[in-house]
């Protein structure tokens, strides 16, 4: 369960389309995928209907209900969110704990499959249940149709949960609530949705009448403000009859309250709010002109919202170029147009600034508008935004039939809630070829005087306490946004890139060898430089290939004196380019294009991965040829990049989260500065930029130790030929004997226990980390898997279910190879810190009883159930075959291993789970760290 704060937001969007208004009335309504069923019943519920074979055997169901946060009274702050707890704490058909036992029992995993969400004017039950069988399926509508109109809302359960929600309200305390407190009741000025925070009031939530949670739950869980929405592998009529079956005797309360919507008023005068703490990571500056929420019905809205996010996107594009050049304004920064609460949409610039730039950093947000304003677009900005936006839907368009369930749930969820467009893939790839090409640059230019205002805007600077001396007042922002129609900007200026990523072709290399592994279905090339490329042909998804190649050596091949400089030496690739393209002109070259490349070179190899489509395969091949052979050095970019990481660093010093993960990282590496990350800012001035591109022309330069593995919709007759053009041109000397890592020593200690005090916030974390030496096996993996999820199964029980101590809780264990063949089994859980003990002392109960007695029965076979459906569904996912494949190539295992992974995720018994937790969950193996807040004493 968790809560959806819908002002948390990010930078990152994702397009929408639009459809040919000389083709349709622009009022007209646009309508929903026509492969969903929709109906209303008597009582006014409503639902949606769709059917999906992916994955089989399964439906995703969810209940939607227009009621949060907002619908609370002032005596019950906090409830909406408990109600929604109390929904796995006992109802008409399920006794407490009972249905979270019996959906683990048919696969069903909590936290991770069943959930739920609170927000300020909706709550959403979220439950995929098989339906191999019809018990489980009408089960499935049972447990809907109880959190629909039958909890039964205990007194003993109430109190008992009580604690929980406590901690889930500690989890989340910190420094961004601080400052969320102190800024939302600006942005969100004279509303009633500043002052309804999910989470509440937790002197209410401790001390709240059991009739006052009850009441919110009668007053508001009403049919008429309810919709279930149900897609997957089972008939749409055969849904619609258990949909009726289950909920069409529920009834609305007479005398209900009225189901009201709120508004954020619009003010004239802007306001800037600036916010200091001691713990904040950095300086973000967030200009947010705020607007009232726009229609989502007809054809013509739809053109309007997909302007307004070209028109984020394009400035975004902008806004990214700007901050890599030298003395940047921002270290990083974003525009959107979108939603802050239900009640408030807005167009935002907003980024992240390096101390003393705050007031620059604004400026340049406000210089950048108006250039839009006084100059608009240029045509190549818009032709680069309609190809990723045709480029969008004609993907979508082609994984129609190959879409998960899951993936097209959310949807319909959304229809009901928001009225947003849910026309589906098929309609809108056609309408996009029909109206994209005819989108003209006046269009999106117009936009500016409409997004950019005068009035109703806000700035929020939050920063360092530390920097508080250097940033400017209130009234000195203020004048600047006053002023910001008279600045004179020059219009942008854009240099010319060629579409070609190469200008020659290279001279292509020679198949030396070409065999076959049919039990796979894998073929696997040798060339003649030495390289090794396997190709797992599927038909898992139409417009997906993943692909990764390896080598052993990494920053473990040399000497300490060059290891951030060799650490750091794809990072620096990433940053400066390749051949002729900065990052940010391949970006632009790219667009419209399905590829993604990324190198990397970790500490004891070294690898280039990335995904494609069958279209654009080769354009893959072309880039991943262009980093093995043409690395791009741009002193300007990296120089910006030093400085931006060194403002970053210094600032995140103060953070609680960071000053513990340091700590952690540094326990864990046992002191080896070669087994830990940069923490500050001295340590960057150790990389010289010469030597990582050095060091990484000699880990790429010779394409003979890397062995590729290419998975997904693979056309062979067209791959190896472009293998053979772009990978066997490559440089390779298959006579040399092949590298191997050298292994640095870096061992986690154990029989260790370690305190970490940092932050002011009541709050721990305990953190049981058993790690040692063990030989590797693949069986043995399994039941170290097992034993994790059988533990989290016990521990969410003790912990959260009994003793309300936690919010959550997990346990998990592996095997590894590399360096040396080791066990690691990590316990985890946030909790108040006088807990610490007490909690601990339960989770070694728990430990204890597993090791006596083996675990239950039916936490065995719950697990086995889980993984069952998992692999049933993993086995028709490309990223799963690749990964599997691609862990047999790294551990020189066979390449058929896979084909063993049902036996053993299924043939996992319960003594060796008792035998695992007997050997390895041992105190000599233990690490343990405890994090308290400053000043507290055990």
């Amino acid at each position: 369960m968790k809560i959806r704060q819908q002002f948390l937001l990010t930078l990152c969007f994702s397009f929408i389309v639009f459809s040919n208004l000389a083709q349709v009335d622009s009022s007209q309504i646009v309508p929903l995928d026509s492969r969903v069923k929709i109906g209303q019943l008597e009582n006014g519920m409503q639902y949606y209907i769709q059917y999906n074979p992916k994955p089989e055997s399964k439906l995703e169901l969810r209940l939607a209900i227009k009621a949060g946060s907002m619908q609370e009274k002032d005596n019950q702050l906090g409830l909406a969110h408990f109600v929604e707890h109390m929904a796995f704490n006992g109802s008409e058909n399920f006794e407490k704990n009972e249905l979270i036992s019996y959906l683990q029992s048919i696969g069903v995993a909590f936290g991770s499959d069943l959930n739920a969400y609170t927000s300020f004017d909706e709550t959403v039950y979220m439950l995929p249940i098989p339906t191999d069988e019809e018990e489980k399926l009408n089960n499935g509508f049972q447990v809907m149709r109880d959190w629909a109109g039958g909890l039964l809302l205990e007194s003993e359960d109430i109190d008992a949960e009580r604690g929980i929600v406590v901690e889930e309200w500690r989890t989340g305390q910190g420094v961004d609530q601080r400052m969320r407190d102190a800024y939302l009741p600006v942005l969100l000025h004279d509303s009633r949705y500043a002052r309804r925070l999910p989470i509440g009031d937790m002197d209410i939530i401790r001390n709240a009448s059991d009739s006052l949670i009850r009441a919110f739950y009668k007053d508001w869980y009403r049919p008429e403000l309810m919709a279930i929405v149900a897609v997957g592998d089972v008939p749409p009529d055969k849904v619609e009859a258990l949909i009726m079956k289950y909920f069409e005797d529920l009834e609305n309360p007479v005398d209900a309250p009225e189901r009201t919507y709120h508004e954020v008023p619009e003010h004239e005068e802007n306001f800037v709010k600036i916010v200091t703490d001691e713990e904040a990571p950095g300086i973000q500056v967030q200009l947010y002109y705020k607007h009232q929420p726009e229609p989502t019905r007809t054809y013509q809205d739809y053109k309007d919202r997909v302007l307004r996010t070209m028109f984020g996107g394009m400035l975004t594009q902008r806004l990214d170029a700007i901050r890599q050049k030298p003395d940047a304004p921002f270290i990083f920064a974003g525009a959107r147009y979108g939603s802050l609460v239900k009640g408030l949409e807005f167009f935002t610039t907003s980024g992240v600034v390096g101390p003393g730039k705050a007031k620059a950093g604004l400026q340049s947000f406000l210089e950048e508008n108006q250039r839009l304003m006084q100059h608009g677009f240029t045509e190549s900005e818009l032709e680069r935004v309609k190809r990723s936006l045709l480029n969008s839907a004609e993907r979508s368009f082609k994984e129609m039939d190959k879409a998960e369930s899951r993936s097209l749930v959310g949807r319909y969820v959304s229809h009901f809630l928001n009225q947003s467009f849910a026309e589906g893939s098929e309609k809108r790839h056609e309408i996009y070829q029909e109206i994209i090409p005819q989108i003209t640059l006046s269009e999106v230019n117009e936009l500016a005087a409409q997004l950019i205002r005068d009035d109703n805007t806000v700035v929020i600077i939050t920063a360092p306490e530390k920097d508080k001396a250097s940033l400017p007042g209130e009234s000195e922002l203020l004048a600047l946004l006053e002023n910001a129609r008279e600045i004179e900007t020059d219009p942008y200026q854009e240099k010319e890139l060629r579409e070609e990523l190469l200008l020659s072709f290279p001279e292509p290399g020679k198949i030396k060898t070409v065999d076959t592994l049919a039990s796979v279905g894998l073929v696997t090339v040798m060339l003649e430089n030495g390289l090794k490329v396997h190709f797992k042909p599927t038909t898992f998804k139409n417009e997906e290939i993943l692909f990764t190649g390896s080598s052993e050596g990494g920053t473990s091949l040399y000497p300490e004196e060059d290891h951030y400089s060799a650490a750091y030496a794809g990072t620096a690739v990433n940053i400066m380019g390749i051949g002729d393209f900065s990052p940010s002109d391949l970006r632009k070259v790219l667009a419209g294009k399905n590829v993604q490349v990324t190198p990397n070179i970790g500490t004891y190899s070294e690898n280039i991965s990335g995904n494609t489509s069958p279209r654009d395969f080769e354009l893959a091949l072309q880039l991943i040829h262009l980093y093995f052979s043409e690395p791009r050095m741009d002193k300007d970019l990296w120089e910006v990049f030093l400085t931006n990481q060194k403002n970053q660093l210094e600032s995140a010093a103060v953070n609680p989260d960071f000053q513990f993960n340091k700590k952690v990282n540094e326990i864990i590496s046992n002191g080896n500065p070669r087994g830990m990350g940069i923490y500050s800012p001295e340590q960057l001035e150790a990389i010289e930029v010469e030597r990582s591109l050095e060091i990484y022309r000699e880990r790429f330069g010779d394409i003979a130790d890397f062995e590729f593995l290419f998975t997904g919709n693979i056309d062979l007759e067209t791959a190896i030929p472009l293998i053979e053009l772009y990978l066997g041109s490559l440089t390779g000397n298959p006579l040399e004997e092949e590298e191997e890592f050298i292994d640095l020593g870096i061992r986690p200690p154990s029989n260790q226990r370690e305190l970490i005090k940092v932050g002011v916030d009541d709050k721990s974390q305990v953190i049981l980390y058993f790690n040692g030496e063990t030989p590797y096996d693949l069986e043995k993996s399994q039941q170290f898997s097992y034993l994790g999820e059988i533990l989290t199964i016990k521990l969410i029980e003790t912990l959260r279910e009994e003793i309300g101590g936690v919010y959550g809780v997990s346990a998990r264990g592996a095997l590894s190879r590399v360096p040396e063949e080791r066990f690691a089994f990590t316990i985890n859980f946030p909790c108040g810190p006088d807990a610490v003990q007490e909690l601990t002392d339960e989770v070694w109960k728990e430990i204890e009883k597993i090791q006596e007695n083996g675990p239950d029965a039916e936490d065995l076979e719950k697990v086995r159930e889980t993984k069952r459906i998992s692999l049933e569904e993993n086995l028709k996912r490309n990223g799963f075959w690749h990964g599997q494949i691609s862990a047999a190539i790294s551990g020189d295992m066979p390449l058929d291993t896979v084909l063993g992974a049902e036996d053993r995720v299924l043939g996992v018994t319960a003594d060796q789970v008792q035998s695992i937790a007997r050997e390895f969950l041992q105190k000599p193996y233990l690490l343990q760290i405890i994090r308290y807040p400053e000043g507290y004493e055990e």
